[in-house]
């Protein structure tokens, strides 16, 4: 009798699992958001600059739990669609302030439903009464990682990197050479 061979290792690992729920999350989403053409880290996204207008992208993809690779094909691909508005930082002209908008605030009104429709889909999948334990069993899962997102955290070293960059650098202290003159 030839051995059975099976993958029940793999499809035991907590990281297999994961992934594997948040393709059938992220599936939900698409299917149940198709009209309006966002993919969850957009809808993310625009969700985070309704309620933080002004973030740059770095505490953006930070809020949202995105690589800055990411968070910047995001950013393009809502700044292309004029979902959202780039606003030179005035501290750092290299750096953007990021915010929804009118459109952005239109589309992320108008797919507010079918993201809620999407979200209880996913839920559906659980008895009624496990659903808020399962959230916070991921959100545990999260705390003993360290990987909890804290909004206050992400959104004071945004504020502290703007306050530095708006001080001089100090002068060198001591005498100041003259230039000399050649020839003289």
């Amino acid at each position: 009798m030839a051995p059975r061979h099976t993958l029940e290792d793999l499809y035991g690992r907590p990281g297999f699992l994961l992934k594997r729920c948040h393709q059938v999350a992220a599936g939900i989403f698409l299917d149940e958001c198709s009209k309006f053409n966002v993919t969850p880290s957009q809808h993310g996204c625009l969700s985070a600059l309704h309620e933080f207008p002004g973030v740059d992208q770095i505490a953006l993809g930070r809020l949202v739990g995105l690589d800055r690779s990411t968070a910047g094909l995001v950013i393009k691909a809502l700044s292309r669609r004029k979902l959202i508005d780039r606003v030179v930082n005035r501290y750092d002209k290299r750096r953007m302030r990021l915010k929804l908008s009118p459109a952005g605030e239109q589309l992320l009104h108008a797919i507010g439903p079918a993201a809620a429709q999407a979200k209880d889909r996913v839920l559906r999948g659980l008895p009624r009464e496990s659903r808020a334990a399962f959230l916070d069993m991921l959100k545990a899962f999260l705390a003993g990682h360290d990987a909890l997102i804290n909004v206050d955290d992400v959104l004071a070293s945004s504020m502290n990197i703007d306050a530095s960059e708006n001080k001089k650098a100090p002068r060198p202290r001591g005498k100041r050479r003259r230039a000399s003159i050649s020839g003289s």
